[in-house]
């Protein structure tokens, strides 16, 4: 999977170093930025969304680059699914709020969380993560009278087993008193959150608060299964409906929120930004592929080739019902679970009751191609994938675990 690491997070996404060498680096990664970033925006924007507009601005993104000595200079979509200009806004961040991090003489690390809900209520479930965040910390500094900075973040991943959203919060809390009222503040608003994994909080330090901003909503959905053998296999899946589900909920919500003296960083970036390049000449490009290229001599300007793990992303998609692909080739279904010896499909409902159990397999249903193959047979998939398709008769090997994130942007 590190051949796909800039889909799955984007935690090298630092302030920029400005030797020769590390600008050309940069380059190479903004183009990869790109290159991935064209994979998934342009099956997005083909969705019946709010976004459409906003995804196919994506595809345009820095799409031509202006260079003049020492700068490369283009127009960019500010979209928060878009790498490129996530690697511009999350180092603008880190030079905003670390030093203030960094600063604290403690740090606590606080995760605050409730049970999973479907995609239709999501948006009114992240206005109540943010109205409860803002009452608790008006009742400690009001009513408890006490005086500490903190640093939240909202972010939400995606189950595919149950098809359900997971939003949560993480803090940064200067105060041990402060981040342990709030926690404890948290589950007496609601009873259903627990103190686990989900709701906890830990001693931080300047490394784990990096973490913090790898990422606002995770994109890919691993899991890891037996192979052949007999080690672990792993895969990963983008679901395009996920991600929308997401991106709208989150749209006109601040990722970032400070509290005391730390000070708030813009999250807003420029439509028109001059970047480093480290060169001293004077060129048009304009993106072709996977590189911009010279109008004029047709070189390129990075070098940068995808490896096959990078191209391989397309064939990760999962499209939702009714949304046709350009190469349905490419298009990888949602799993679920069949009975060895009866062949009974289990609900998407009660796959979670069944997904460790070696009586039934996980199944991805193959699209329909010209003819059918011999050793196949149709049967129905889950209510939120694509309807019938051919499967094997040979079930794939049984999952050992179905990890319930989304792990991207």
């Amino acid at each position: 999977m590190g051949s796909t690491r800039l889909v799955l997070d984007t935690s090298e996404q630092l302030p920029p170093d400005t030797t020769q060498e590390n600008l050309k680096k940069n380059l190479e990664k903004r183009a990869r930025a790109k290159f991935v970033t064209n994979i998934v925006a342009f099956p997005l924007s083909k969705l019946r969304s709010p976004l459409e507009k906003a995804y196919k601005l994506t595809e345009r993104c820095s799409g031509e680059l202006t260079e003049t000595p020492g700068k490369l200079t283009g127009l960019y979509c500010g979209c928060r699914w878009c790498l490129v200009c996530s690697r511009i806004r999350t180092a603008r961040l880190m030079t905003g709020y670390m030093p203030a991090i960094e600063a604290m003489e403690e740090k606590w690390f606080l995760t605050l969380s409730r049970p999973n809900v479907p995609g239709a209520k999501l948006e009114d479930e992240i206005k109540y993560y943010l109205r409860t965040a803002s009452l608790i910390q008006r009742h400690l500094r009001e009513k408890r009278k006490l005086n500490y900075s903190s640093l939240r973040k909202i972010e939400c991943t995606y189950n595919e087993v149950t098809n359900e959203y997971h939003p949560h919060f993480h803090f940064i809390f200067d105060d041990f008193q402060a981040a342990d009222l709030f926690l404890q503040e948290w589950l007496a608003r609601n009873p259903t959150a627990l103190l686990d994994k989900g709701n906890k909080l830990v001693k931080g330090d300047n490394k784990s608060c990096m973490e913090l901003f790898k990422y606002f909503t995770k994109v890919v959905s691993k899991t890891k299964s037996k192979s052949k053998s007999g080690g672990e296999a792993s895969d990963y899946r983008i679901h395009l409906a996920a991600l929308d589900t997401m991106f709208v909920a989150l749209r006109a919500v601040r990722t970032f929120q400070p509290c005391g003296v730390i000070k708030a960083v813009p999250e807003e970036i420029e439509t028109e930004i001059a970047l480093e390049s480290g060169r001293s000449e004077v060129n048009f490009w304009k993106w072709l592929n996977h590189d911009w290229v010279n109008k004029d001599t047709e070189a390129a300007l990075t070098g940068y080739v995808p490896a096959p793990g990078i191209q391989d992303i397309a064939n990760h998609i999962v499209f939702p019902a009714g949304v046709a692909t350009e190469n349905p080739a490419q298009a990888i279904l949602v799993p679920y679970y069949v009975h060895k010896e009866t062949g009974e499909v289990v609900s998407n409902e009660s796959a979670h009751l069944v997904k460790d159990s070696f009586d039934y397999a996980k199944v991805y249903p193959s699209l329909p191609e010209s003819g059918q193959k011999k050793g196949c047979k149709l049967v129905p998939t889950p209510e939120h994938a694509i309807e019938a398709h051919q499967l094997p008769i040979d079930p794939p090997a049984e999952p050992v675990q179905v990890q319930k994130q989304l792990t991207l942007f």
